[in-house]
């Protein structure tokens, strides 16, 4: 038990010579001071990178759920497939629309200086909302008529006999 002890005491003063003139050099501190916050800084970085990205993908992935429950939820009360399609892609494109025109809005206001940043905010929700809905009612025009297009391209050459 003894030679234990004198090992570790005898191991101690050694590093405890150099621990002390490690002190002495100023330079070689500072250096590792200033390696410590950079290290320090970049994991703080990456943490708040990672938490912020984490809570885009959290929101991005309930509003998705919110806008396809929300447009089951209206096919099956209006008991129309084609009503619960065009909920979906008034709710894609307005959400779009104005995501989009806002930050637009915001920017081109950052830069000329036309009105305060809250008035440019709701004009860009304002125009994001309605464009989107125009955009969204020609979506479904278009998408209804593409797939009439396509039904009557391709129910002839469908064998009749092919579902019974």
């Amino acid at each position: 038990m003894k030679s234990l002890l004198s090992v570790i005491l005898n191991t101690y003063s050694v590093l405890n010579f150099y621990l002390i003139d490690s002190f002495k050099n100023e330079d070689d501190f500072l250096v590792v001071m200033l390696l410590m916050g950079a290290l320090f800084f970049l994991l703080a970085l990456i943490i708040g990178t990672v938490l912020i990205l984490t809570l885009m993908l959290i929101l991005f992935f309930l509003i998705s759920g919110g806008v396809i429950s929300t447009s089951v939820l209206v096919g099956i009360h209006q008991r129309s497939v084609s009503k619960g399609f065009k909920t979906l892609f008034l709710l894609i494109s307005i959400l779009g629309s104005t995501f989009v025109s806002v930050i637009f809005f915001w920017f081109i206001n950052s830069v000329k200086g036309w009105w305060e940043t809250d008035i440019s905010i709701i004009a860009g929700i304002i125009c994001g909302a309605f464009s989107g809905w125009v955009l969204g009612l020609l979506i479904f025009q278009g998408t209804k008529k593409l797939i009439i297009f396509l039904r009557n391209k391709y129910s002839n050459r469908l064998p009749q006999n092919l579902f019974k």
